[in-house]
């Protein structure tokens, strides 16, 4: 398969596209020059040493992503609707995002406009060409799909040849499933563990949803196994209401129907990302962890594309 590069600017309800696609379709702009899809900088912390040769180490940061990108207008008609339509797009009042396809390889990150211009030309006539500089406040790119998981989801269970049973038929403890005269179609796990891989290149932040499904729990429990770290909010739940715990490191909340509870954090609660590779979390609640469903949402991130 031939490279490509495939890019989406979404800003305030618009879009604007340039390269061209993986069958070869070419985007409203052709890409002269692009920088910054493959790293960011990054800046390390050291301290010298008194007594003998060399520094310390004191810690590594990686830096906000700046990424460069001239384009050429493939429509030739230099006209007022077209400059127009480029100027309204390039607003930096408003948070854009960039998404990616390079030769398969899809990211996303979101963007500010750091500034843009047309390039200078002395005939007016010529097709337009633009100058964009992004700056990416969170630098890392994004996998375009936000992976999530039921801890406590339905099972399917549907045999064949189907077989109406004149009794009426239990799903034993603790699936408590279905209890419909002559047919089982499912059954709930309850895996109170899961592994959640992250094919990432650092670590990342996950939601967890608590929704009291089947009845009220008490002080939900969520736990990165074998790393000593848990979430536990010390709260009653009703049947209906729904806990969500944010462990990203930009936006950590603990919320119960929407309204802000982080004051009600367990204080051995210690926040936690998903490790590169394989993860395994554990559930469990104080009272009647069987009435939760635990749904897990979480993006891996990459250094580039």
């Amino acid at each position: 398969m031939a490279n490509f590069i495939d890019l989406t600017l979404e800003c305030n309800g618009r879009t604007m596209t340039f390269g061209k696609s993986e069958t070869g379709v070419k985007r409203e702009f052709g890409i002269t020059k692009i920088e910054g899809l493959e790293s960011s900088e990054y800046e390390i912390s050291t301290t010298d040493n008194a007594l003998v040769d060399g520094s310390t180490v004191d810690g590594k940061r990686i830096k906000k992503r700046p990424i460069h990108i001239e384009a050429t207008l493939r429509d030739d008609r230099n006209n007022e609707a077209n400059r127009q339509r480029i100027i309204k797009f390039f607003n930096s009042k408003y948070v854009g995002k960039l998404t990616v396809d390079y030769s398969g390889t899809k990211r996303n990150i979101e963007y500010e406009l750091e500034g843009w211009n047309f390039v200078a030309t002395s005939n007016v006539y010529n097709q337009l060409s633009i100058v964009v500089d992004l700056m990416c406040p969170d630098p890392f790119m994004k996998n375009i799909d936000n992976f999530g998981q039921n801890m406590a989801d339905i099972s399917k269970h549907i045999a064949f040849p189907w077989r109406v049973v004149k009794r009426k038929v239990v799903v034993p403890e603790p699936y408590k499933g279905l209890t419909l005269p002559g047919q089982i179609t499912g059954y709930r796990t309850l895996t109170k563990e899961v592994h959640l891989p992250n094919d990432g290149d650092v670590p990342t932040g996950l939601q967890i949803q608590f929704i009291a499904e089947r009845g009220p729990a008490k002080n939900p429990k969520i736990t990165l196994v074998g790393s000593g770290k848990f979430f536990r909010v010390r709260i009653d739940m009703k049947q209906g209401d729904v806990l969500l715990i944010d462990t990203n490191m930009r936006h950590q909340v603990i919320e119960l129907n929407g309204e802000n509870v982080y004051q009600k954090i367990d204080r051995l609660s210690e926040p936690f990302e998903l490790q590169v590779g394989s993860n395994y979390l554990e559930y469990d609640a104080d009272e009647n962890y069987t009435n939760l469903d635990v749904r897990l949402f979480y993006t891996p991130l990459y250094l580039g594309v």
